[in-house]
């Protein structure tokens, strides 16, 4: 009896490895991609090389192929034309690299030489050292109308993206090899420079571009991200035209953070360089308000922040490496080196009872087109030190307080082009959706082989007893 339960046992283990090897048993591993959808005409964004590749700064002379992966949702523009993508080097400049989708519906990945430049454009590629000079970004049209891939001249007939147009991405890496960027799959060592779903989530200098998470089935990925997951409001709206920084000693901006949030950054929105710019740097310290603006400043930092090499039309997240409570702050900003400055606000939306200094001084004409990010509750803030009073306390005319804008994104950044003589056009919180996902896969990939053993299992259990009752009553 012994021996034939083993021998049982055994045909059950070797029936149930067959079938956990067959693919068509297999659970499909789900992994998040970034859906962008078009929100109108030449859909766009620039984009920020990612932390989890090996470098977050790129070298085109060296790094020349590219690999996307993803899965077209939509097929024509509006003249029934198959839709295209594009790299831009920043400062924008034609010729484009550009991409042609295989219009499957399934994902797919596309292998890109990065120097590759039509003929037909009697133009020679620009992905060198030399025009390029945003090494920290790249700007990605994923949805190009009308536009052939192999001829990236301008056409006299130009398409229209229809809104609601959509392709789904998983990630877009860069390589020094051709090889390589063959061989990636994703879970390889990571390649040269990587946009992974993180950083595609993070649109910056967008336009007409909207980006929502997905997972590779279709499927809206909903945010169950951990309470203190920073929240991007509205300091003011774009409105007026820019203005440097660089031309001044100092500029300031004056804000108050409501009860119930900390301060995480402050934004100023698609910053403007006025063209390629070799040092557009940028200090700033952020002070806890003390009594007057003179006295602030002359106080104890807070934090400090450095941009340095910032591309044009990028936004200038200012990340002071503390998270502070409800109160009053002043960021104090110094540009000595080439142009850096911010797109003008509405004077008229001003949130957060904000005020903009320039060389010291309260500048009611204009203010910087711009947005904060808080964060819900203080249990992450510093505490913030204790100032004494002044013998004549003074106070400070400031703007009229406004309500705390309803917590919504941040204004679309503008087109550069839309006002004269202006520049070029071209967080934390990550949620376990990836890895829980990845978990269920290798889980579930075993459920169907163990039913299935179980089965066989009890058939021989049954077969054993049935034979036996009939030896018995022979």
């Amino acid at each position: 009896m012994f021996k034939k339960i083993s021998f049982l046992v055994a045909v059950v283990m070797v029936v149930t490895m067959l079938f956990a090897s067959l693919p068509a048993f297999a659970a499909e591993e789900t992994f998040k991609c970034v859906r962008f959808t078009a929100q109108g005409n030449d859909p766009y964004a620039n984009f920020t090389f990612s932390s989890a590749g090996k470098n977050d700064r790129i070298n085109p002379d060296t790094v020349t192929w590219a690999a996307i992966r993803y899965k077209t949702g939509s097929q024509y523009d509006s003249t029934g034309v198959e839709y295209t993508a594009q790299f831009y080097i920043s400062p924008a400049a034609e010729p484009c690299v550009p991409i042609r989708y295989n219009f499957t519906g399934n994902w797919e990945t596309a292998i890109i030489d990065l120097t590759s430049v039509s003929e037909s454009t009697e133009l020679e590629s620009k992905w060198n050292s030399d025009s390029y000079t945003a090494v920290k970004s790249i700007r990605f049209d994923p949805l190009e109308p009308d536009r052939d891939s192999e001829d990236t001249s301008q056409d006299t007939e130009r398409g229209q993206v229809n809104s609601g147009d959509y392709i789904d991405v998983a990630w877009i890496a860069f390589f020094e090899k051709e090889d390589d960027a063959k061989a990636y799959t994703g879970k390889e060592d990571t390649p040269y420079c990587l946009l992974d779903v993180d950083s595609m989530m993070e649109l910056n200098g967008a336009n007409n571009l909207d980006a929502a998470l997905y997972d590779s089935n279709g499927n809206p990925v909903k945010s169950d991200d951990p309470v203190g997951k920073p929240v991007k409001y509205t300091v003011s709206p774009r409105q007026l035209d820019p203005s440097t920084f660089t031309g001044h000693e100092s500029v300031a901006i004056e804000f108050t953070v409501p009860e119930g949030k900390s301060f995480k950054s402050f934004i100023i929105c698609s910053a403007p360089t006025w063209g390629a710019q070799e040092n557009a740097n940028l200090d700033a310290a952020i002070y806890a308000w003390n009594n007057d603006y003179d006295t602030t400043i002359s106080g104890k930092e807070l934090g400090t922040f450095r941009e340095e090499l910032h591309v044009d039309n990028m936004d200038m997240t200012m990340d002071f490496g503390v998270i502070l409570p409800p109160g009053r702050y002043v960021i104090y900003m110094t540009a000595e080196d080439d142009s850096i400055g911010g797109w003008g606000g509405n004077l008229d939306e001003i949130n957060f009872d904000a005020v903009y200094y320039t060389d010291d001084e309260e500048n009611d004409m204009w203010f910087p087109y711009s947005a904060i990010m808080l964060i819900d509750g203080t249990e992450a803030a510093i505490e913030l030190p204790t100032f004494a009073p002044t013998a004549e306390p003074t106070e400070k005319p400031t703007a009229a307080p406004t309500e705390v804008p309803t917590e919504v994104p941040a204004t679309d950044a503008p087109v550069a082009t839309d006002a004269p003589a202006q520049p070029t056009a071209d967080n934390s919180g990550k949620d376990n959706t990836d890895n829980t996902k990845k978990d269920d896969a290798k889980n579930n990939k075993w459920l169907l082989p163990v039913v299935i053993g179980a089965v066989v299992v009890a058939a021989a259990v049954c077969g054993i007893v049935i034979a036996t009752a009939k030896k018995k009553k022979k």
